[in-house]
């Protein structure tokens, strides 16, 4: 039992969420506390033992050691409490960094195996939880020594009430460690189920208007009741069993207690003992009792935390063979000359990637034009680290991209996607998650053409974008992205079919920046538009995973069917 609960709180800390200096405040706090707890009934019995031999002088000096006793008591549990609020709120704040920084380095099938609504979930109402686990696990461990000095005790003083209030204490930790079991199962599939509840309401939402346009409400609403249905399964079980161990487990020492005291009585009144050890029997057995309760609420707690442990644990110990890893290279003069070497690249069993092989110049425009599925997104999504390749040999300036930094990669490799992101936030506040700087921000969005249109809001660059920038046009909020992915100062940017969703007159704006941008960047694209593929100086041709064309767009139009066919 003890082995289970020691894997759960061992499990945790390798979480790495704690402050150590506070942990061991908790510790020795904890400690101290229960040692003055287990000291009161010891003073209480010798109180009574020198009262009744009318030894007043002793009777005293114990009575002072008892209130001193109880003063520290309440010291310690205080001096417990400030460290215990102290860790929480450093923990909680660690393990949102910890899965902040996570989430925002794992590659596209993160988001496959572990849902938006499970990541939110987890980092709030989980994380809330786990980090009480080193107060409670500490209590625990403080209270089952507490437990133990109290039998070694009791066992002193008479042998057969010692050995019976062992007998019940080894019955309730059994019994406790099997309702727990049970109760820890049903709460993991309580959990699973919520999490359903949760992503369904998160699709609601998003997909608000196809649910009205085909009038799915009764449609989703089965599935909701399905969901609920499971949900209140799992439930009664859960507290079936959460009964179990706050009603069962007590009555167990409950009744030992009641014929425990009927034997001491038994013993007193055939004289073999005075009231003193009636006392420290009485005050021992129900220190047990007493501690005993606190030590099962605090592993029940552990207990049902350890699933929670297990999500925060899958989030921040997510692996596949296709994330990449990085390196130590800082070089961070990268002029931008790009080279894949043989690279082959399988996902999910399936060969996306086979045996390409390209190299692109510094300060030019390269379009990688294809079939949709054909493979073209692979390439931005390999060049971005999203995943790892399998075979061969992805260069920028003539070293492997996997042994850059973090740091220096993330600053130098930057991409502009048909559908960009953007915060709920003020545009300058936007702008200052890549340069804080003000001047470097009016002059990318001037670059970019999007500075006169700022100004000419009411609030200018503190102009308020709401639900991913629906308050201003598509083009202009692509604008606004490209901004900000200039503040970056990388070398090498991508764009992923960024005119696609735009007007005509966006559309050349765009190619007009591109041009630009050509003359201090390198840059790729990814298109289906004939305009941005005559623009590019070389274009790469991909069909089925395989490079099956190199070359500009006349020289393609001559000589290569595949491009041919994409032009009719």
């Amino acid at each position: 039992m003890i082995k289970r609960y020691y894997l759960i709180v061992k499990k945790y800390f390798k979480l790495g969420g704690d402050n150590k200096k506070l942990l061991f405040y908790l510790f020795i706090t904890s400690l101290l506390n229960n040692a003055m707890f287990l000291s009161i009934p010891f003073c209480a019995a010798k109180i009574v033992e020198y009262a009744t031999a009318s030894n007043f002088t002793f009777t005293f000096i114990f009575v002072g050691v008892f209130l001193i006793c109880s003063l520290l008591y309440v010291l310690l549990h205080h001096f417990n409490f400030v460290a215990y609020e102290k860790h929480c709120i450093f923990s909680h704040n660690k393990f949102q960094e910890l899965i902040l920084n996570k989430v925002t380095t794992y590659d596209d099938n993160f988001s496959k195996q572990l849902s938006t609504s499970y990541i939110v979930s987890t980092s709030f109402d989980d994380i809330g939880n786990i980090m009480k686990i080193p107060d409670q696990a500490f209590d625990a461990l403080s209270e089952l020594v507490n437990i133990i000095i109290a039998l070694i005790i009791i066992l002193k003083v008479n042998l057969l009430i010692g050995i019976a209030t062992l007998i019940l204490n080894l019955i309730s930790l059994y019994a406790l460690s099997k309702n727990m079991e049970k109760q820890e199962y049903y709460l993991s599939g309580q959990r699973k189920h919520q999490d359903s509840v949760s992503s369904l309401l998160g699709q609601v939402i998003d997909g608000g208007k196809e649910i009205k346009s085909f009038n799915m409400n009764d449609d989703i609403s089965k599935y909701l009741k399905m969901y609920k249905k499971s949900w209140r399964r799992q439930y009664f079980k859960y507290r079936h069993y959460n009964d179990n161990i706050y009603v069962l487990v007590p009555s167990i020492l409950g009744f030992g207690k009641i014929l425990i005291y009927l034997f001491m009585i038994y013993l007193i009144l055939e004289g073999r003992y005075d009231v003193s050890f009636l006392v420290l029997i009485i005050g021992y057995y129900e220190n047990i009792e007493s501690v005993f309760e606190k030590f099962y609420d605090n592993l029940d707690s552990i207990s049902t935390n350890s699933p929670r442990i297990n999500r925060v644990y899958k989030i921040l110990n997510y692996e596949t063979k296709n994330m990449s890893l990085y390196g130590e290279n800082n070089k961070d003069d990268i002029e931008g000359k790009i080279k894949f070497k043989n690279v082959s690249f399988t996902y999910e069993k399936k060969e996306i990637m086979k045996n390409v092989s390209f190299e692109i110049m510094p300060k030019t425009v390269t379009a990688i034009v294809g079939k949709s599925g054909s493979g073209k997104s692979t390439i931005f999504r390999l060049l971005l680290r999203l995943y790892a390749k399998d075979k061969g040999e992805i260069l920028i300036d003539n070293e492997n991209i996997y042994d850059y930094s973090k740091e220096v990669y993330a600053s130098n490799v930057a991409i502009v996607t048909q559908k960009p992101f953007i915060f709920d936030m003020s545009i300058r506040e936007n702008l200052n998650l890549v340069d804080s700087n003000h001047e470097h921000q009016i002059e990318a969005c001037k670059r970019v053409g999007i500075h006169n249109y700022i100004m000419s809001l009411k609030d200018g660059y503190n102009t308020k974008l709401i639900s991913d920038a629906e308050n201003i046009s598509d083009g202009q909020k692509q604008l606004i992205a490209l901004a900000r992915t200039l503040l970056s100062k990388a070398e090498i940017l991508l764009f992923d079919e960024v005119t696609s969703a735009l007007d005509l007159d966006t559309s050349k704006q765009i190619m007009k920046i591109i041009k630009d941008l050509k003359k201090d960047h390198t840059i790729l694209i990814i298109t289906h538009k004939p305009q941005l593929m005559m623009m590019a100086d070389d274009i790469i041709v991909i069909d089925h995973g395989r490079l099956v064309g190199k070359g500009t767009h006349k020289e393609l139009m001559k000589n290569n069917k595949y491009y041919q066919i994409l032009q009719k």
